[in-house]
């Protein structure tokens, strides 16, 4: 099958592809952290998938064997009712050749006050997709689903197997979902479709943390822990420091936005609406090329320079917490084979040649670490910083875009089965 016929096959279908993508939006599949709504999503997958005639497997993590004995596994995210569905379009060739996965959880609505609109509509208007997950991640699984289908109906059969996988509990820096789909299907290639228009080949490490202190005494407010978070913010700034030089020079961040937003305030609080006055946090996320014991060397350091400061203000330095996973620093080389091959069919495609650079904080760190082949992430998100982004109310994907998205990951397909 050529390119140029899948590419008008989608342009003939894409109706299907935006009704798709809006039934999967109406499934509410909120992830909490401690908890989430991913399961109704997944067995409706599921269904689709079998119907196409695909092989498929609905599993929680936790069937995975060992997986709470995984060095990357972190507790608390009670995952036995979070659901994985992975499915597989046999090849000729009975080879686990290339998996398409994306994410079926989202970021809780918020404030519903905050939506113009039903945040679970899914509805299409002013050459929109509108709701919560239309574009982090949601997008990905209606592509994925709708090429195999798209494929299907030509009588297609791929070369090796394809494999597709709507994992859970990404959100809030969960990444089970995604560990468990690559440790249960490694293939040789893997697309997280989950990002911006450009190619991910390199993964930031990094995390979410939080730094914790308290007033040596009894106190009746919360000034002093007030004044340690002005304390902690500007000894914070070195690490902040670090963390920009070494991505500015590190090639694959070198000229894009992340070193820059290499370390981002996430929240800071001085006792709770008149409770805990004695106590103060600073929440932030980094990321980092560094390893795990390199930045918890710097933290230690951090916490006696802070500690030191906070004598002559009573107060008592409790440290830095994780507040998600660590993600570890990964990468493949830009000229890796995949990653030419989806430069070129995504030429072919739509006339566009994606940018290959780093990512922030992904799953990608854990599908490229454990998954067994070449792995990188190409997505049609909306930035995080953009009205209606990710993780925004009012959240939307433009149907124009998810087209184009959806031509470029399909030629893919074409290039590496066909």
């Amino acid at each position: 099958m050529k390119i140029e016929r899948i590419c008008r096959l989608i342009d003939e279908k894409k109706t299907e592809l935006f009704e798709l993508l809006g039934s999967f939006v109406r499934i509410n599949s909120e992830n909490f952290m401690t908890r989430g709504n991913e399961k109704e999503l997944a067995e409706y997958i599921h269904k689709l998938c079998l119907d196409l005639g695909l092989e498929c497997e609905l599993y929680s993590p936790l069937d995975v064997p060992g997986f709470k004995d995984h060095p990357d596994y972190v507790d608390g995210h009670n995952l036995e009712n979070r659901l994985n569905v992975t499915a597989r379009f046999r090849g000729t060739e009975d080879k686990d050749g290339l998996m398409l996965m994306g994410h079926s959880d989202t970021m809780p609505i918020g404030d519903i006050d905050q939506w113009s609109f039903d945040p679970f509509s899914g509805e299409v208007r002013d050459g929109c997709i509108w709701g919560r997950g239309a574009c982090d991640d949601k997008y990905a699984l209606a592509t994925a689903l709708f090429i195999i289908k798209l494929l299907k109906e030509e009588g297609f059969v791929p070369k090796k197997n394809l494999l597709f996988s709507a994992y859970c509990d990404e959100e809030n820096g969960g990444s089970h979902g995604a560990l468990a789909s690559v440790l249960k299907y490694p293939c040789e290639r893997i697309v997280n479709m989950d990002g911006r228009d450009t190619i991910w080949n390199c993964a930031s490490g990094g995390q979410e943390a939080k730094f914790f202190f308290h007033a040596k005494g009894t106190v009746d407010s919360v000034l002093l822990a007030a004044r340690g978070i002005s304390v902690v913010l500007e000894e914070m700034e070195s690490f902040a420091k670090s963390r920009k030089a070494e991505l500015e020079v590190n090639p694959y961040y070198t000229g894009t936005i992340i070193p820059s937003t290499s370390l981002r305030y996430m929240g800071v609080k001085a006792g709770n609406a008149g409770m805990n006055l004695d106590r103060g946090e600073v929440h932030f996320t980094y990321y980092t090329d560094k390893t795990k014991e390199e930045i918890f060397r710097e933290f230690a350091e951090l916490e006696e320079r802070i500690a030191k400061r906070f004598e002559p203000l009573e107060l008592v330095v409790d440290g830095f917490v994780s507040h998600t996973r660590f993600f570890h620093y990964t990468h493949i080389a830009p000229d890796d084979q995949a990653i030419l091959d989806f430069v070129a069919s995504a030429k072919e495609a739509t006339g566009n040649e994606p940018e290959v650079c780093g990512s922030c904080l992904s799953d990608l760190s854990v599908i490229s670490k454990y998954g067994g082949g070449a792995a990188f992430a190409y997505g049609a998100g909306r930035d995080f910083s953009l009205p209606g982004g990710a993780h925004q109310p009012d959240e939307f994907i433009e149907c124009d875009e998810l087209v184009k998205y959806t031509k470029n990951i399909a030629a893919y397909v074409l290039k590496t089965l066909g």
